[in-house]
């Protein structure tokens, strides 16, 4: 049962979701990931990448994995963020002009007219307009909605492209109902335009629920709002450079390609705007900065409110050097640099340098400290991508080149997920130094807070949900190990709780204005449905990082059932893979590649399905470990261990001990994750307890498949699962090989049917009764086959409802 220490009432409820606004509003990013896969023209065409295969990574796929850390960033801080390459992974794609079908316009909307604008409609074709233009009002009185056909189910970017204009809106509207709800982003398009800026990413289910709008709503009184084209999702490249099209992931193809690709499709944007140079390779350099400028409207505003960041990494000969460095140019000709140029590569690659240098011990390795050495402008050349003479003193502009990827451990550190998050977020920390220095101090610069951990969800009366976490360690806090926690972000001074209908889209639920606050208790959801939800952090600078998915069941009756989440571990062994195209392995670092912290939601799913009449909680183990949760009450626990092994603890001596404790007296707990034997009986981290309380023994580290087979006469007869598949999960890599002891009974198997995969034990009443499964549930491929396995466990536990 949940203990709470402080109990705290909501403030009213919050209106739609929105873009946080932090201390970036009213900041334009012009961001950019560098190379990218290139294609050989003029020449054969042929596809390639602009920089070898090196230790797992490619140059120009992390540039592009890094860029995708730091819009996040960028967009929970409130700024706009004009997409130079594609956000995201999403292979598919819906693209809607506003003379589209599926395009309908309501309330007042006029023909606009003008010399740029995206589409095929414009002179000669009277019968449709270029865009669609509405007069600003202070409530909404005219909408154009954007209703895609969405073939398949998942988390896409979405854009718009508008021209600018001075009579343009300074707060245009743009309202996406996704899966969990909407949310609301403003865009200034008398300052930028003409290009894909990114609005953000959300979950659509397939079919067409989801939409845009545009809306007139607006605070900029007599003005017009601009309907013109709005994109879901990257696609896959489909431009022929003479050896046919890629059929790569657009996000994978140099950027190049992104801008052409939506500058074909659009009137008023000539080829000289992006490239001017025949041959790809050299076109690409100068490609973001030669857009950045088309898009920027530098009549509206002042170079201090806007800036261009891309991404590189770096090698030397023979892979001696590692660390970060921020570029600048004008060691050739002064015409090269930009303004505050050297400023922003110092204060960038500062920030980074400092802040990762003082979470040593966080990482596989430490990182390394170039001291004053942060910075470089060579003396060869003048950087291309960053030449003030294609920017023309309109922003200032910056590469960060993250490390040197052909150093063994800085190739590792950049292949982990936990580095690039931190590359990110010092990044933006720097930007906010950067931007409150040349505005004159214009900009809070407020650090975005951590992320809350801990996260408890307990339904302790119908259609109430109990939600408890642990405040974040924030900036002078030494809980993290290092000299100094600078690098962790601001104070929070609230918490705003999310909501989801199925654990992937979200809209706010409620807001918790105070900063102390550990607790909250939201009333008047519906008792048997499930929800899930996640709690961030809030200050003046946005809002953090979400917390650990969880979910529950506020039934207020019948049986209590807990699911619990074990799996903290994301370092770079959970990468996807990809295959090169000059062959060999790929390693990436997708935001959503690996652990994810959603693993609640398939698991209580899944749950609630094969018992509906169940009531269901869910918490993160620190809250079981810790006390602050008592298994006691519960009729039945779920543990979710994922891929955690022995950096992370698979299972505490505290957390071992609370488990057998609640076995003996007649609980009933399923645990599953692929590292489990390999961490507590391999390596002797709770070898008893591995063996003698989950009745099983370690075999081997990787049963090296990924589906399983109900043993005859035990509670997975006739079952037949395949794992690793589902698309909203990771894939586990080394499966573990188990075998029944002390009583416990074989009851899945291998494929091959030779390899232990499940062990089930049925004790007596006071001996309690185990499920343990040797491969994360979670990955089970199939909704109904995670029900089917589910309803076996629950019939085996005699865990039931009211019915």
């Amino acid at each position: 049962m949940l203990l709470l220490p402080i109990a705290v009432a909501l403030r009213a409820a919050t209106p739609p979701g929105s873009q946080p606004h932090g201390g970036l509003a009213g900041k334009i990013v012009y961001l950019h990931g560098g190379h990218g896969y290139t294609a050989d023209a003029p020449g054969r065409g042929d596809w390639g990448s602009q920089r070898p295969l090196l230790l797992g990574m490619i140059e120009d796929l992390g540039n592009k994995d890094q860029m995708d850390f730091l819009a996040d960033y960028l967009w929970r801080s409130g700024a706009t963020i004009a997409a130079l390459r594609p956000v995201g992974h999403q292979p598919n794609e819906v693209v809607l002009d506003n003379a589209d079908p599926a395009v309908t316009f309501h309330g007042d909307w006029s023909d606009g007219a003008g010399p740029i604008w995206f589409g095929g409609a414009g002179e000669g074709d009277p019968g449709v307009a270029p865009f669609r233009i509405a007069q600003t009002s202070p409530q909404e009185t005219a909408y154009a909605r954007y209703r895609p056909k969405i073939a398949e189910a998942g988390f896409y970017p979405v854009y718009c492209w508008t021209p600018v204009g001075d009579d343009r809106a300074a707060d245009q509207l743009y309202r996406i109902h996704h899966a969990g709800g909407d949310t609301e982003v403003a865009v200034n398009h008398r300052r930028v335009g003409a290009g894909t800026v990114y609005l953000g990413t959300f979950y659509f289910e397939a079919g067409d629920g989801g939409y845009v709008d545009v809306s007139n709503r607006s605070d900029d009184a007599g003005k017009i709002v601009v309907a013109d084209m709005i994109r879901f999702g990257n696609g896959r490249g489909d431009i022929d450079r003479g050896g046919g099209v890629s059929g790569l992931n657009r996000e994978d193809e140099a950027g190049l390609y992104w801008v052409q690709w939506h500058a074909d499709r659009a009137h008023g944007v000539p080829t000289t705007t992006y490239r001017e140079l025949k041959s790809d390779r050299d076109a690409t350099i100068s490609l973001a900065p030669r857009y950045a400028r088309f898009m920027n409207r530098a009549q509206d505003g002042a170079p201090s409110d806007r800036v261009f960041i891309s991404f590189h990494s770096n090698a030397s000969e023979g892979g001696a050097q590692r660390g970060v460095l921020g570029l600048y140019n004008g060691n050739g000709r002064a015409s090269a640099t930009t303004p505050n140029q050297f400023r922003l590569a110092e204060l960038l690659a500062r920030e980074v340098n400092d802040d990762l240098v003082a979470q040593a011990g966080r990482f596989e390795h430490d990182w390394f400290d170039r001291g004053k050495n942060v910075t470089l402008d060579r003396t060869d050349l003048e950087f291309g991508e960053i030449n003030n003479e294609y920017g023309l003193d309109e922003f200032d502009a910056t590469i960060i080149e993250t490390g040197f990827h052909d150093n063994r451990q800085d190739a590792e550190m950049l292949r982990d997920p936990r580095v690039r998050d931190a590359l990110a977020r010092a990044t933006y920390q720097g930007l906010l130094k950067y931007f409150a220095e040349v505005d004159g101090g214009n900009t809070n610069a407020t650090a975005l807070p951590p992320a809350p951990t801990g996260l408890c969800a307990a339904g302790l009366a119908a259609g109430e949900v109990t939600l408890s976490w642990a405040p974040p360690a924030t900036s002078g806090s030494d809980t993290h190990g290092a000299k100094s926690a600078a690098w962790a972000g601001g104070p929070p001074t609230g918490y705003r709780v999310y909501a989801s209908p199925n654990g992937y889209g979200f809209d706010v639920e409620a807001d918790v204005r105070d900063g102390a606050a550990t607790a909250c208790t939201l009333a008047g959801l519906e008792p048997n449905r499930l929800t899930f939800f996640y709690v961030v952090a809030t200050n003046a600078g946005g809002e953090s990082s979400r917390s650990h998915v969880v979910a529950c069941v506020p039934r207020g009756k019948g049986p209590r059932v807990l699911v619990v989440d074990g799996f903290d571990r994301n370092d770079r062994t959970l990468n996807p893979t990809q295959k090169a195209l000059q062959g060999g392995d790929v390693e990436r670092v997708w935001p959503r590649g690996g652990n994810t912290q959603d693993y609640v939601v398939p698991t209580a799913a899944a749950l609630h399905a094969a018992g509906p009449d169940l009531a269901i909680d869910s918490a993160s183990d620190d809250s079981v470990a810790s006390g602050s949760l008592r298994l006691e009450g519960y009729a039945a626990a779920f543990w979710i261990l994922g891929a955690e092994s022995s950096d992370d603890q698979t299972l505490s001596e505290e957390l071992q001990a609370r488990l057998k404790q609640f076995l003996e007296q007649g609980g009933r707990l399923m645990v599953s994750g692929s590292e489990a034997a390999w961490d507590l009986d391999h390596l002797d981290h709770g070898r008893n307890f591995f063996r003698e309380t989950l009745h099983a023994q370690y075999v081997a580290d990787d049963a090296q498949s990924s589906e399983a087979k109900g043993v005859a006469d035990s509670i997975f007869s006739g079952l037949e699962l395949r794992f690793g598949a589902n698309p909203l999960a990771y894939s586990p890599k080394s499966p573990d090989v188990l075998r029944p002891v002390a009583g416990g009974e074989l009851a899945l198997t291998y494929a091959g049917g030779q390899a232990g995969a499940g062990v089930t034990f049925n004790g007596t009443a006071g001996d309690g009764k185990v499920v343990l499964l040797g491969f994360p549930f979670e990955t089970i491929a199939g909704a109904d086959d995670r029900q089917a396995a589910m309803e076996r466990v629950l019939r085996f536990f005699a865990v039931f409802g009211d019915r």
